[in-house]
C-alpha cells in the first residue's frame, strides 16, 4: 500500500520545489533503498507533463568504484556532466543501505572523486538547472539516528511535509535584522568566533532546494573569520564519522585543526585545495521542529537553536566569495549555555531568540 506521506513529499518537490513545466526534462538521482519516493517523484512529474529522466544506484557500487577505480576513472564524470546539461531540473533523493560502506576507503580518493564531481555542484549552483536535495527514511539512516524505522519515517515525514509558506514568513524577521549587520560573534562551549557579513543579504531557505528545510544563510566576508570553534554535534563527510572537531581561525583561514574522532578524514579534506581552509557559508537553523541532531546535514543543519558554518565553496545566489571543491558544512548546537551577538547586541540566548 501506498504510503500518503511520501506521495505528499513527491507532490513538495515536484510542485513546490522545482516547479515543472510541461515539456521539461527532470532528472531523478536516487538509490533503490529510496525506490517509494522515486516511484512517486517519477509520478508527479509525470502528472506535471515533463519528462522523467532516472539514475538509480545499488547497494555496494560505490564501495566497488572506489575499491577497482583508477585515477583516470576516478576523475571521468562526462556523462553524468551530460546529463545535468540536458536536465531543466535535477531531484536528488539520498538514502541507502549502510552509511559506513565508505568507512574504509582511502581518504586521498575520495578527496580526488570530490575534486572532478565538483563542477556538477557549481554548475546547479550557478543556476544552471532548478534543483532539490531530499531524504527518504531507510534502515540505514534509522540506526545512525538511534530510531526504530518508524520511529524515524515518523520524525522524516513530520520535518518535510511541512508548510513551507508559513516558514517563509516566520524567518524574514530574523533575516532582517542579520542584514542589517556586520559582525557576527557566535560564542559556546569552547567557542569564540566571529564571522563578517557586511553587506551580504541572507538567504531565506523554506523549501526550495532542500526538504527539509528551515535555515537563513549567508556567504561571508571569508577573510575576515577570527576566533576558534568547538563542535560538540558529530557529521557525517565521504562516509566517515568525525567527532570532537576543533578549528581556530587566524585571517579567514583555519590555521589549526583537530577532531576526536576521524582526525586524518578532517585534515584530508582542509588540503584539498586552499579555498578548503575558509568558511563558504554561515547557516542559522530555524526548524524548531527538528529537535535533535541524527547525523544527517540535511536535517542537522536546520535545527532550530543552532548554527552551521561550511568550509570551502561559497554560493554565489548569496553574493558568492570563497572557492573550493568542498563544501562541508558543520553544525554548532547552541542550546546549551550558547549566544549570538550581532555587533554585540545579544540576539540569541540558549537557543532562542531575543529579538
Amino acid at each position: 500500500m501506498r504510503d500518503p506521506r511520501v506521495e505528499q513529499l513527491a507532490k513538495v518537490l515536484v510542485g513546490h520545489s522545482i516547479k515543472a513545466k510541461p515539456g521539461e526534462r527532470v532528472l531523478i538521482i536516487g538509490n533503490a533503498e529510496t525506490a517509494p519516493l522515486i516511484k512517486e517523484t517519477y509520478r508527479e512529474v509525470l502528472r506535471a507533463g515533463a519528462h522523467p529522466i532516472l539514475q538509480v544506484g545499488l547497494p555496494e557500487l560505490d564501495k566497488i568504484f572506489f575499491d577497482e577505480a583508477n585515477d583516470e576513472q576516478l576523475r571521468d564524470i562526462e556523462i553524468t556532466e551530460w546529463l545535468y546539461h540536458k536536465a531543466d531540473a535535477v531531484i536528488r533523493i539520498l538514502g541507502g543501505a549502510n552509511n559506513k560502506e565508505l568507512t574504509g576507503v582511502d581518504p586521498q580518493r575520495l578527496t580526488a572523486r570530490r575534486r572532478a564531481t565538483a563542477k556538477l555542484s557549481e554548475y546547479l549552483m550557478k543556476g544552471g538547472a532548478r534543483w532539490v536535495l531530499t531524504l527518504f527514511p531507510t534502515q540505514a539512516q534509522a540506526q545512525d539516528a538511534e530510531m526504530s524505522l518508524e520511529e524515524y519515517e515518523d520524525f522524516v515525514f513530520s520535518a518535510t511535509n511541512v508548510d513551507y509558506a508559513e516558514m517563509e514568513r516566520s524567518m524574514r524577521t530574523v533575516a532582517e535584522r542579520f542584514d542589517r549587520a556586520s559582525k557576527v560573534r557566535i560564542i559556546g562551549k569552547e567557542t569564540d568566533l566571529t564571522v563578517d557579513i557586511a553587506g551580504r543579504k541572507g538567504i531565506v531557505c523554506a523549501g526550495e532546494h532542500n526538504v527539509p528545510d528551515g535555515e537563513i544563510f549567508y556567504s561571508p566576508n571569508h577573510l575576515l573569520t577570527e576566533g576558534r570553534i568547538y563542535y560538540d554535534w558529530p557529521t557525517v563527510y565521504n562516509g566517515r564519522e568525525i567527532s570532537g572537531i576543533r578549528l581556530v581561525f587566524e585571517n579567514g583561514r583555519v590555521t589549526q585543526a583537530s577532531a576526536e574522532k576521524g582526525e586524518d578524514a578532517l585534515l584530508a579534506a582542509l588540503d584539498t585545495d586552499e579555498g578548503a581552509r575558509f568558511l563558504g557559508e554561515l547557516g542559522i537553523g530555524m526548524n524548531f521542529g527538528i529537535t535533535r541532531p541524527t547525523k544527517d546535514i540535511l536535517f542537522d543543519e536546520k535545527i532550530g537553536g543552532s548554527v552551521h558554518l561550511a568550509l570551502g565553496r561559497a554560493y554565489e545566489e548569496a553574493g558568492g566569495g570563497n572557492q573550493s571543491a568542498i563544501h562541508w558544512d558543520m553544525v554548532k548546537n547552541l542550546m546549551d549555555g550558547g549566544e549570538i551577538r550581532l555587533d554585540g547586541e545579544l540576539v540569541q540566548k540558549d537557543g532562542k531568540w531575543l529579538i
